[in-house]
């Protein structure tokens, strides 16, 4: 009994990791670029120690971040996937027709610092 129930359970988790990475790597957004049914496409780029991140429109440079908004000073982003997920912010507010600027909220959820 104990038997089938740690298959029953493997064979859960092993679905749900399979699910998962399917989900990933059919995903609009990918680490490095965005390319997809948006007409927005991101780069992360190297700045320094750091990285920024740039937002084309259909291939025309609309935002160029080398550091993080809002911020006091230059502080690139620590990471690329930090670039990245504030690339994807970005871009997901202006496809809701929003102003591409963070809100202070908004920097703290993503916590690219």
């Amino acid at each position: 009994m104990k038997n089938k129930m740690k298959r029953i359970l493997v064979a859960y988790i092993l679905i749900t990791v399979v699910a998962v990475s399917l989900l990933f790597s059919f995903s609009n957004y990918s680490l490095g670029t965005t390319k997809g049914k948006t007409p927005f496409h991101s780069q992360i780029f190297k700045v320094g120690s750091g990285y920024g991140y740039q937002i084309d429109l259909k291939g025309r440079i609309l935002i160029k971040q080398e550091y993080i908004p809002i911020l006091e000073g230059k502080r690139p982003f620590t990471t690329a996937k930090d670039a990245q997920r504030t690339a994807n912010k970005v871009i997901s507010k202006l496809l809701k027709k929003e102003s591409p600027v963070l809100t202070i909220s908004e920097l703290e959820e993503l916590k690219p610092y």
